[in-house]
């Protein structure tokens, strides 16, 4: 027996085991880690506070230059953890489209926090809602009835009467000045108008003019300051959203100060919605034709009817979050674009002058812009696309969560993962666009780009996202911006306080992107008197 050991174990026969238990191995942790390749890191991860402690997500510069940052170093896919929250951040159109139809179904979730459980009525708001069955009825609904073609030619009426009521009122400051006025901040004019129309259209409210529906002006400015107090919390960083533990102490008392928003919103949007309820009622009785229906009226009827997958929620609350969710997403975001877009063409005249030539030629001098002009007004079109490409609302498209383990990139996402699109990266990529921080509009009537579309099928140019999750209101968006922008410019010259100062470009670190300081222009009219009435 010793004899067979000895020689089964001879220096020949060991190396030949040794070897072929290393190919082994060797085989078999390359395969693991093929399986299990993740992202580069981007440092070390502390425990609790994960890279929070990183020197390049300090201060007080936005997210998405942090975030891009990182990505000039790490790559366009990279690990990062917030916390205990583990998240992988895309700064790539190819990496992007993979995401959005390989993996789309598998990033629908929105990762849970704060502000999506007291001002998005415990996640009944379509923005935060949990891709179920109540989504997907909602996603249809609002599609069919608010968003849809159809749907939005049957209210062409709304932006042309409000915005027609804004340039009256432009005009009107400034014949009180001979022809000229200055406008301590348009970004003001551009959220109020871009409010009324959402108001206007979604709850049938009017700001001005002898409707019996105009809005009193201490409820105009109440709503302005719920919604001003609303969207700023709905986006504001929240460390325990990174640190669970940490929600026990609110610290700085953020919840306690979204509970008393919430508080103020509901009693707003109720009384709104008990005001719809007794429309209905009086149309019953007198067996009324509603010929002023808006989109709560719409929704009201479909819950009450029992249409609706109402989820965990009542039908109430569903009609409540999703006003909230129309008017808050459509009226900031629309003002933010247009601001960015009169800064870039004061910053280069020559393209201002170039619009409104445009302008001249389809529109005239005896009229004024219509829906039906849009799509003539190329070099319009035009701004707008390179104005979403160089400042998109949101930067960093609101977060989505991987609801499965998925291979990205060949890089292996776990479940759970947070997943960020940079934006502002990816759509400043020299090899798609040459020099991308260039404002040059020019570039969008090239055959190479005239047909990129902003509506999220082509992945050089999402600003409104892409895939099932994308905006649903991307449409009235679009058009929107395109109304206002070409009405301003049509009836008056812009220009800046000091022509030899260029206009400051900085954006401001929340999470809708916009323009840091306010913006001072000079205005003349540059119509018939007439047309402004």
């Amino acid at each position: 027996m010793e004899f067979f050991f000895n020689s089964y174990f001879e220096t020949p026969v060991i190396i030949g085991i040794l070897l072929v238990g290393i190919t082994i191995l060797v085989l078999f942790y390359s395969k693991s880690s093929r399986r299990t390749k993740t992202p580069p890191e981007v440092g070390v991860a502390l425990p609790i506070i994960g890279h929070l402690h990183l020197q390049a997500l300090r201060g007080n510069q936005p997210l998405h230059l942090k975030l891009t940052t990182l990505a000039e170093k790490f790559g366009p896919i990279y690990n990062i953890r917030l916390g205990s929250i583990p998240a992988v951040v895309v700064s790539s159109t190819e990496l992007a489209k993979e995401l959005f139809t390989t993996h789309d179904n598998f990033i629908l979730k929105r990762p849970n926090s704060l502000a999506s459980e007291h001002l998005a009525y415990s996640y009944a708001n379509m923005g935060v809602t949990p891709p179920n069955a109540y989504w997907r009825w909602l996603r249809k609904f609002t599609a069919v009835e608010f968003f849809s073609h159809r749907a939005l030619e049957m209210a062409k009426n709304v932006p042309a009467e409000e915005i027609n009521t804004a340039i009256k009122y432009l005009y009107t400051l400034c014949s009180n000045d001979k022809g000229s006025a200055r406008l301590a901040d348009i970004q003001q004019w551009l959220l109020d108008i871009a409010l009324d129309l959402m108001m206007r259209t979604v709850i049938g409210k009017q700001t001005s003019g002898g409707s019996s529906n105009n809005i009193a002006e201490e409820e105009r400015r109440r709503w302005k300051k719920m919604m001003e107090e609303t969207m700023r919390l709905m986006f504001m960083p929240v460390l325990s959203d990174s640190i669970p533990l940490l929600k026990w102490f609110d610290i700085g008392g953020v919840e306690k100060e979204m509970k008393r928003v919430s508080k103020y919103m509901d009693e707003i949007v109720d009384v709104w919605l008990q005001e719809h309820i007794q429309k209905k009622a009086n149309n019953t009785t007198n067996n009324g034709d509603d010929t002023q229906r808006d989109f709560m009226d719409a929704m009201l009827s479909a819950v009450e009817a029992g249409d609706a997958e109402f989820g965990d929620h009542s039908p109430h609350t569903i009609v409540k979050a999703t006003v909230m969710a129309m008017v808050g997403a459509g009226s900031d975001t629309t003002a933010v674009v247009i601001i960015w877009a009169l800064s870039l063409l004061l910053n280069d005249r020559s393209k201002l002058r170039k619009a409104q030539q445009e302008l001249d030629t389809v529109v005239g001098n005896n009229r004024r812009v219509d829906l039906s002009d849009i799509n003539k007004l190329e070099y319009l079109q035009a701004i707008v696309k390179e104005t979403f490409r160089i400042h998109p609302p949101g930067a960093l498209l609101i977060p989505r969560e991987f609801s499965e383990d998925r291979i990205v990139g060949g890089y292996h996402v776990p479940k759970g993962t947070m997943l960020f699109i940079n934006l502002y990266k990816l759509q400043r990529d020299p090899k798609i666009y040459p020099n991308p921080s260039e404002f040059k509009p020019e570039r969008f009537l090239e055959e190479k780009y005239k047909d990129i579309d902003p509506r999220g099928r082509h992945y050089e140019l999402f600003p409104f996202g892409a895939g099932r999750r994308s905006c649903p209101g991307l449409n009235l968006g679009i058009q929107n911006v395109h109304l206002i922008l070409a009405n301003l410019l049509h009836t008056f010259d812009i220009s800046t306080v000091d022509d030899d100062q260029l206009v400051d470009m900085t954006a401001s670190p929340e999470a809708i992107t916009r323009k840091a300081s306010p913006l001072e222009v000079v205005i003349t009219p540059r119509l018939s008197p007439d047309l402004y009435y």
